[in-house]
């Protein structure tokens, strides 16, 4: 369920945006709404992989992960790289007119080859550290909460006090959080989510926060659209609160409904999901199809009214 509505989250977000005259125009109500988007997938990566070791060896894991997202990755940013010689595509495709060996390779090491693959970046990050943190699922789950609030304060605290109060500080040059990824926080709280770390009412407490957070941001994006987009919609307590409070809202209802009782109906949303990373490495090429095709049927439909004039 959290794969399905991620995938579906990543295009409500990118086609409510439309690239025209070098702007990208957006509709801050849709961003606001599904801005949870990757952080869903980061969650429920951490919350299904943590306790691998449960399953299978440290070196299986990597076999797993090598196979089901590194090759992919690979491949595709050589597909996209071939099409970005020739077409144009939004988002993520960019531009490369003068192909060379040596403008792939730069390209691929600095996400300039179609940047919303930012997200296989953070997450080759985040299984770099996943054998370290397994180590502590069985007795240490207290350690692994204490590493989500160094992340919170660190990552989401922090930098929006800098950057809601203009504050003459630049976080790049004095990292204080212990944890490079900006992403771990909310990795390790898919794991600690999923595996019953907190009560049923603090989990209820977390979903009445995450809704309370989306109310704010979408009032903020009515009220403030200027101060929302930039400060609000970035990595900011309100972001933090949203994306575990819809995870956890997710986790209720589905065991509510029991919804995976039914193995038809699991076996479908198993098919549903497991098609999510091809979505979301295919979508804009799909955009922009019906970006033209929609242009040549609004053309078309011109031309009829005016023969019919």
């Amino acid at each position: 369920m959290i794969n399905i509505i991620a995938i579906f989250a990543v295009l409500m977000l990118h086609s409510s945006q439309y690239p025209t005259n070098g702007i990208v125009l957006k509709n801050n109500i849709i961003q606001a709404i599904f801005i949870p988007a990757i952080y869903l997938f980061l969650m429920n990566s951490g919350a299904t992989l943590i306790g691998y070791r449960s399953k299978y060896d440290t070196k299986t894991f990597f076999i797993k992960r090598f196979r089901r997202v590194i090759i992919p990755f690979v491949i595709w940013s050589i597909v996209w790289y071939l099409y970005d010689t020739k077409f144009t595509a939004f988002p993520g495709p960019i531009p490369h007119p003068d192909p060379s060996i040596n403008d792939f390779l730069l390209g691929f090491l600095n996400n300039n080859i179609d940047n919303i693959f930012w997200f296989f970046y953070a997450i080759i990050l985040l299984y770099l550290l996943v054998p370290l943190l397994s180590l502590l699922v069985d007795r240490h789950k207290d350690l692994l909460f204490y590493l989500v609030i160094l992340n919170f304060i660190g990552d989401f605290i922090y930098i929006y006090v800098i950057q809601a109060y203009k504050l003459p500080i630049d976080p790049t040059k004095i990292q204080i959080n212990p944890i490079a990824s900006v992403f771990v926080g909310i990795f390790i709280m898919g794991y600690l989510i999923n595996t019953n770390y907190f009560s049923k009412k603090v989990e209820m407490c977390i979903s009445v926060i995450g809704i309370c957070a989306l109310a704010f941001l979408l009032i903020s994006e009515i009220f403030l659209p200027n101060v929302a987009s930039h400060d609000i919609l970035g990595n900011s307590p309100y972001l933090f609160f949203y994306v575990i409070g819809v995870f956890t809202l997710i986790k209720l209802i589905v065991g509510k409904f029991k919804l995976f009782n039914n193995i038809h109906v699991k076996s479908l949303l198993a098919k549903m999901a497991s098609v999510s990373l091809g979505i979301y490495i295919l979508h804009p090429f799909f955009l922009k199809s019906l970006t033209l095709f929609s242009k040549v049927v609004l053309q078309d439909l011109c031309m009829y009214s005016l023969c019919l004039s």
